[in-house]
């Protein structure tokens, strides 16, 4: 074997194990060209890879302007080897294979063309059944490029639409936008909305703990802007709010998603292909919490496991290497039609400033001290304040100095007996962004009885944040005790509040939260808190238990070590509640393996009760798909990211709603709708009962309309008709309902 061959089948093995998507010849030797699967000019509403609900989207959802009954043409020549029907999700589905290996698949049909149909209604006889699942062609039916297979429709889940998707031979789903000559032009934009940083390790940003969402301002059709550069210290997360607007004026998910530090790429992602197994990197791409389904916000950060992401730069590893100073974060969004947009967000890499201060005293004609060192270079403003007992400013004063190494006395005049503390203040561009606290007096120490907080996680940080007024970093400890282990933290300063940051000293799961307060070396009070965390690892199942709550979390839900914490809610529910409200926090990072939360519970109709979560947003409860185990009276539930849960009965029956006719008399009658809702488990459709004038019509409910359209009448007749519809939800309520109408 020569050189070149030897060389050419290396290349070729590498892209095979590699997964790259290859063209292969037709008998002309030339790649297939693809032609628009519509004689419309339609546009698209959903695009590929996008977050829809619990997956990416494996294909892209073509316009058909809330109608049925266009011809679908196969965008190449080839057979069609399968055809699927099925009453929910894809609907009428059909499977064309291409010459290069790749198939093209059409689904929500209204119907095939009749060669095709003549074989569905074969199969549909054989099985005795309307929704056969997936039939295999014995003899693959040969088909032309641009020949019609079917219609479109509104079949399975969503409005009228036809869904295409491209798979390649390895049946990895491709992005049909680069193969597809797109018939309409977009010269819509991408548009950047907001950015959300969060802090990792000590890090403060503009002297803040938690989560920092910013807005960001058009500067012109492509160009977004943060405009008031930021001040950080230490290493942070960045997730990015951003949407494509289709031709159609659809929010939809952008192509490809790149972001800078100071020029130099550290992220990229592009939406080209994924496989199936490819769902578990969902929690990866996009911020589980904040994602909606037109609202889409980008993780913009390398994690372990994912393998979507291109560069896999370790972002901590980059924050720390660049220089003090200014830098910027640049963001560069693409959608599938190459519009390009771009957004900036400038930040000040800093170090937070420090200051020791000795030989403090009161004097007969305001307070003395003597600042051994000060380091505040970023500081255009340090504003010293004196505070009284009931925080009252007794003084205000500026400090010119930015570097101080040696010691510099300073004078503050005020009324020196009412001082208890005193503020070293440090601003930037206006905005306060660290603060220290001195105490003068300390015999307030002693009459502490509690301490308010806040927890904030990210990872397995764990941040306790309080805003003690009465108390400085000197004078207060935080003891946790975890299991045998325990630790003591010492506080460390932000603007206007302490924080402690700790990681879990094992996997026990209750901690508890020793504030020791101290003056002159001497503890002048003790306040204990208990808070209930999980600690997860990759690698490691998980079970967790708290009262008849538990958690089950497979060994490979995380990819790193996370910790949830856990507590319980008392929002207002319109359904009875039979358990706690167990909230488990953040919300925002994905599990990336099978997870479930159950409740253990005998429940008189367990078929009445389900798994509801919380909504912040809406304020309202939504049922959560539940099983139930009646061996074990448990109820269960399988998540992709976590929330506030509780188990609930639904005790309300569906709705029923004669909508159409709007009068009684009429001359003639075409179509009748029955509009059906529910607010807790849903409508329970194979329950469904229409009859007219006592007849039983074979009917389906539409659960994206909410209603039932029928169009068998033959049941109708002159004078009085009478239509009874019966049905009953998935908790086992029943509704019922007759109504009359008059026909000339």
């Amino acid at each position: 074997m020569t050189q070149n061959w030897k060389k050419f089948f290396l290349v070729m093995a590498a892209l095979i194990a590699s997964g790259t998507y290859l063209f292969c010849a037709e008998t002309d030797n030339q790649p297939v060209k693809y032609r628009w699967p519509l004689n419309i000019n339609n546009g698209f509403s959903q695009s590929f890879q996008e977050f829809s609900y619990n997956h990416f989207h494996g294909g892209i959802d073509l316009r058909t302007f809330q109608k049925t009954g266009y011809p679908v043409y196969a965008i190449a020549g080839g057979e069609i080897y399968k055809i699927r029907v099925v009453k929910r999700g894809s609907g009428r589905g059909l499977y064309l294979k291409h010459r290069d290996g790749n198939t093209s698949i059409y689904f929500h049909l209204d119907k095939f063309a009749p060669k095709l149909e003549s074989i569905l209604r074969q199969v549909q006889r054989a099985r005795g059944r309307k929704y056969i699942e997936n039939y295999f062609l014995k003899n693959p039916v040969p088909i032309k490029q641009g020949e019609v297979i079917a219609y479109s429709g509104e079949t399975g889940s969503g409005f009228p639409h036809l869904h295409l998707e491209i798979r390649d031979r390895y049946y990895y789903a491709v992005n049909p936008f680069p193969l597809l000559k797109f018939p309409k032009k977009d010269n819509n934009f991408p548009v950047l909305k907001r950015i959300i940083l969060r802090n990792r390790g000590d890090s403060l940003i503009d002297g803040e703990i938690g989560e920092r969402s910013i807005n960001f301002t058009k500067i012109e059709s492509h160009r977004f802007a943060v405009k008031k550069p930021l001040l950080i210290t230490g290493n942070f997360e960045v997730v990015l709010n951003a949407i494509d607007i289709a031709d159609t004026g659809k929010y939809v998910a952008p192509q490809k998603i790149s972001a800078y530090i100071d020029d130099e790429r550290y992220f990229h992602l592009s939406f080209d292909r994924f496989k199936r197994d490819d769902n578990n990197q969902l929690g990866f791409v996009y911020d589980m919490f904040h994602t909606g389904s037109t609202s889409f916000f980008y993780n913009l950060f390398f994690q372990d496991g994912f393998h979507l992401e291109g560069d896999k730069n370790n972002f901590d590893t980059i924050i720390e290497n660049i220089s003090p100073g200014e830098h910027t974060l640049k963001i560069e969004v693409t959608d599938n039609h190459n519009n390009l947009c771009t957004g900036s967000l400038r930040f000040f890499k800093m170090q937070n400033p420090s200051i020791r201060v000795t030989g403090i005293s009161k004097l007969p004609d305001g307070i003395s001290l003597d600042i051994e060192e000060l380091q505040a270079e970023a500081a255009d403003r340090i504003i010293i304040k004196l505070y009284d007992r009931n925080n009252e400013i007794l003084y205000t004063g500026s400090l010119n100095q930015r570097r101080i190494t040696e010691k510099f006395p300073v004078l503050l005049k005020a009324a020196a007996d009412e001082v208890v503390y005193m503020d070293f203040n440090f601003y930037n561009n206006k905005d306060l962004y660290f603060s220290k606290r001195f105490l003068l007096s300390t015999d307030h120490l002693s009459n502490i009885s509690d301490i308010s907080f806040d927890t904030f996680i990210n990872r397995d940080d764990i941040y306790i944040v309080t805003e003690q007024p009465e108390i400085a970093p000197e004078n207060i400890r935080l003891g946790i005790i975890q299991g045998k282990d325990s630790a003591i933290i010492q506080p460390q300063s932000g603007r206007n509040f302490l924080f402690f940051r700790f990681k879990p000293l094992n996997f026990d799961n209750t901690l508890l939260l020793r504030f020791k307060i101290y003056a002159n070396h001497t503890i002048q009070a003790e306040i204990q808190e208990r808070i209930q965390i999980i600690h997860l690892q990759e690698g490691v199942k998980r079970n967790f238990t708290y009262g008849d709550f538990s958690a089950e979390f497979f060994p490979r839900s995380v990819y790193e070590p996370k910790v949830l914490k856990v507590e319980e809610k008392k929002f207002p529910s319109k359904y009875p509640v039979l358990s706690k409200q167990v909230s488990l926090s953040p919300y925002n990072f994905p599990f990336l393996d099978t997870v479930y939360y159950k409740f253990k519970k005998n429940v008189a109709n367990p078929k009445q009760a389900g798994i509801f979560k919380y909504s912040s947003k809406s304020k309202k409860w939504y049922y959560s798909y539940t099983t139930y185990d009646p061996a074990n009276t448990t109820f269960r539930t399988r998540l992709i990211s976590s929330g506030t849960f509780a188990l609930m009965r639904d005790v309300f029956p569906p709705k029923i709603y004669f909508s159409r006719p709007r009068k009684k008399l009429l001359s003639s009658v075409k179509q009748l709708f029955v509009t059906i809702t529910d607010k807790g488990k849903g409508v329970n459709d194979d329950t469904l009962l229409i009859k007219i004038n006592n007849k039983t019509l074979d009917c389906e409910y539409d659960p994206d309309r909410n209603h039932v359209k029928i169009e068998n009448l033959g049941a109708i007749q002159k004078g009085e008709n009478r239509i009874y519809i019966r049905i009953k939800d998935h908790g086992g309520n029943t509704s019922s309902k007759t109504y009359r109408f008059y026909l000339n």
